[in-house]
């Protein structure tokens, strides 16, 4: 499987506070099937450390992780401010695995018009990716359908198909699943949550199939990694 969301890179945001930490989270993904993991620190409130940072720490960190067997790649996870898009066409953000996919995450307490920010990031040239869909209580399977007719995608996470989550974003979930608009499966893990990829992949392919699991689990996600339109 290919995590696309995933928040261990160490000492740059509260994904994980240290070292051993962060590697043991590449360790847990290992035995949940992972093969390759972009590493997404938060860019939001506190924690906006510079592409220049992230990369120092980034090339750290994969000469730790040499020999474990997960294959990592270095982006971002951005919430959207005013000044975010301007930010990624300067390059000042980072993009996910070097390609023109942008992991964009919104405010979860207050409505955005989500396919209208979507849109604007395409006509940028980026190929905009809804972070944790679910979670969003304004966000609606039409408002899906309408991100993915202009060339969006919306990745949910794995704990949210397994139950380990509130109800009303467990029900937001199996919805936009059964609506088949859901691209990406990923983690979202930090240090102190558990990585349900495995779990997660189980139910979709018992619910929907294995064509269908290895899509969200993996061949979309190798689009990205390949940086192909």
């Amino acid at each position: 499987m290919i995590d696309i969301h995933a928040h261990a890179l160490p000492l740059v945001d509260d994904g994980a506070p240290n070292n051993q930490l962060a590697l043991k989270m590449i360790e847990q993904a290992k035995n949940q099937g992972v093969t390759t993991m972009i590493l997404t620190p938060h860019y939001r409130y506190e924690d906006k450390k510079s592409k220049e940072q992230l990369k120092s720490a980034f090339v750290d960190f994969c000469a730790l992780t040499a020999g474990l067997g997960v294959d990592l790649f270095l982006g971002q996870e951005i919430f959207v401010e005013e000044d975010s898009k301007a930010r990624l066409e300067n390059g000042e953000l980072l993009t996910l695995a070097g390609s023109k996919y942008v992991l964009l995450e919104f405010n979860p307490f207050e409505e955005v018009d989500v396919p209208e920010i979507v849109y604007n990031f395409i006509t940028a040239g980026f190929k905009p990716i809804v972070a944790h869909a679910e979670r969003y209580f304004y966000f609606t399977v039409s408002d899906a359908l309408e991100v993915k007719g202009l060339g969006g995608y919306i990745q949910i996470n794995a704990r949210s198909i397994v139950d380990e989550c509130v109800g009303s974003v467990r029900r937001r979930a199996r919805k936009l699943l059964k609506n088949g608009v859901v691209d990406f499966v990923a983690s979202d893990v930090h240090h102190n949550r558990v990585n349900y990829m495995l779990k997660a992949y189980n139910i979709i392919k018992k619910r929907y199939g294995e064509e269908i699991a290895e899509q969200l689990f993996t061949l979309n996600a190798l689009e990205i990694i390949k940086g192909q339109a």
